[in-house]
């Protein structure tokens, strides 16, 4: 299946369809370059695409963009928008143990969650993440954490949380990022 455009004939013109455009042929030239599959649609305003992978192990690559805006237009509104952009990549656990954890990025979500329970924990001695594990101490991601590091560092991690054998890494991005998944694939 590919990815398609849901357009109105006034949008085609835009310069945020054409971005849009861009963005989802590369994420579809991308997936077809791991023999995966793709599903999605994109209009000026926004996309929501999906690839899946086999590599050796399964991935779900979601990527989503969202602008809202308080006029209704989007050529003349360049104040007063609200943007989603966001990317999620999930696989079935890392960890043979199947331990559970979070790493939330610490903001108003994240400080909330740790005053709530209390049992966060800085995560790599960083001010800007925060860990909560159960069962086994041992996080299966400390070897994938070299390949993540670069997005660690700029802040795009939203979270990884490891649950019910699922592994979802969240980001807030409005890049493909298909270096730094390359390298947590291949590690």
């Amino acid at each position: 299946m590919k990815i398609k455009s849901n357009a109105s004939s006034a949008e085609i013109s835009s310069p945020f369809y054409k971005i849009n455009e861009d963005f989802c042929r590369k994420f579809e030239n991308y997936i077809s370059t791991k023999n995966g599959k793709v599903k999605g649609n994109y209009n000026a305003w926004s996309y929501l695409v999906e690839g899946k992978i086999i590599n050796p192990t399964p991935w779900n690559l979601k990527y989503k963009k969202a602008t809202y805006t308080s006029s209704g237009n989007l050529l003349l509104s360049s104040k007063k928008q609200n943007l989603l952009t966001m990317v999620e990549w999930s696989t079935l656990s890392l960890d043979s143990n199947n331990s559970e954890f979070e790493i939330l990025r610490k903001d108003r979500i994240g400080l909330m969650n740790m005053i709530l329970k209390n049992d966060f924990k800085k995560y790599k001695s960083t001010e800007d993440y925060l860990i909560r594990k159960s069962g086994n101490n041992n996080v299966p991601l400390e070897k994938y954490y070299d390949a993540l590091k670069p997005i660690f560092d700029s802040k795009e991690i939203y979270s990884i949380i490891q649950k019910n054998k699922i592994l979802t890494i969240s980001l807030r991005t409005d890049q493909h990022l298909f270096d730094i998944f390359d390298k947590l694939i291949s590690v």
